[in-house]
């Protein structure tokens, strides 16, 4: 029986014992962890660990470097194996893990979100194992990658009556803008979950548009988070130029746009999202230098609605109505990406 070992050379030598004549030579070079971690015996999930011995925390920190986490993810996301992912659910709270199931079952979103596998519960914590998308991406040296937010609303309608007051939300609209803030909220220091959230509805281009950049990540490996007050569609153009522009012959543009054709047309088809509001969903934008893909990812705010009442994804918002303006935001976004494109052609 193999025990969890505490050294480089303790774990070399484990896996010389179980590994094939194929990789003994490349373990016995090794010098390090990382030296390791380029051998094809080590891409591996976490449920192999007990089999090559491998420190778990050893095994993450190498995963981690050549992973990256955009906004709201810190620290709920992990890599599970070169292909999968875990991320944690609140306690008690299988909303996300639901959806995923149902999602996997409606023909018409079919690769459109990542692969959903299982719920796994480790140390008292729930997780959902996932697929990794940005592993269909290996030239990481020019990978790009977006995260928009979609909808115009982020807010649940159970959201609506609450009234408790975080000073931590009042600090986040302060750090927007100083003079949001009403004398009496000034006096407080605390707002709302509801007033913070159709505040940043509002000074972004989500109750506009229906979506809004939240982060990105260049190929030259800048991580920017700096959206918040990316609102009017010129911006947003500027913006995505910007994410595409070391391409520019328009390849990369066209299959995100023809994604997000097919993106639509399936929506509109949808069980899932015939009878689910979704609030709080992203849009992942990924390419490099030859492809592109964006997929739907986020439903831990995804809900059932009564199913004598099938939404549009389009009417506006009203209290009891559970519309989230989900086909707004991907309206708009090919609008303006559309608007790229001809602006190109008159240049030209």
């Amino acid at each position: 029986m193999l025990h969890m070992v505490d050294s480089f050379s303790q774990l070399r030598e484990n896996l010389i014992e179980i590994s094939n004549n194929q990789n003994v030579a490349f373990i016995k070079s090794a010098k390090s962890f990382g030296q390791l971690f380029k051998s094809s015996l080590l891409k591996v999930s976490v449920d192999t660990m007990a089999i090559t011995a491998l420190p778990l925390d050893c095994w993450l920190k190498e995963r981690l470097k050549s992973w990256v986490q955009l906004s709201g993810h810190e620290g709920t996301i992990i890599p599970a194996s070169n292909h999968t992912l875990w991320k944690k659910q609140p306690t008690s709270n299988t909303i996300e893990a639901q959806a995923y199931q149902q999602i996997m079952n409606d023909p018409w979103l079919v690769g459109l979100t990542p692969k959903y596998y299982k719920e796994i519960f480790h140390k008292n914590e729930s997780f959902i194992e996932i697929q990794d998308l940005l592993s269909q991406f290996s030239d990481t040296e020019n990978r790009a990658i977006m995260d928009i937010k979609i909808g115009q609303r982020t807010f649940l309608e159970s959201e609506v009556s609450n009234q408790k007051k975080r000073p931590d939300l009042y600090k986040k609209m302060v750090d927007i803008d100083p003079n949001e803030p009403t004398d009496e909220e000034n006096n407080e220091g605390a707002i709302t979950k509801l007033r913070y959230m159709q505040f940043r509805e509002r000074e972004s281009s989500t109750a506009s548009l229906g979506f809004r950049i939240e982060a990105a990540k260049t190929s030259e490996g800048a991580l920017k988070k700096n959206f918040k007050k990316i609102k009017t569609p010129e911006q947003i153009k500027e913006t995505l130029l910007n994410f595409f522009e070391d391409y520019d012959t328009g390849k990369i543009r066209r299959q995100v746009l023809e994604r997000l054709y097919e993106m639509r047309d399936k929506i509109e088809k949808s069980t899932f999202f015939k009878y689910h509001e979704v609030v709080g969903s992203s849009l992942l934008i990924v390419h490099d230098k030859n492809k592109a893909g964006v997929w739907m990812i986020d439903f831990a705010k995804s809900s059932q609605v009564d199913n004598s009442i099938p939404l549009d994804h389009r009417r506006p918002w009203e209290v009891g109505n559970h519309e989230d303006g989900y086909l707004v935001g991907i309206d708009n976004l090919i609008k303006i990406i559309e608007s790229i494109d001809e602006r190109n052609e008159n240049i030209n």
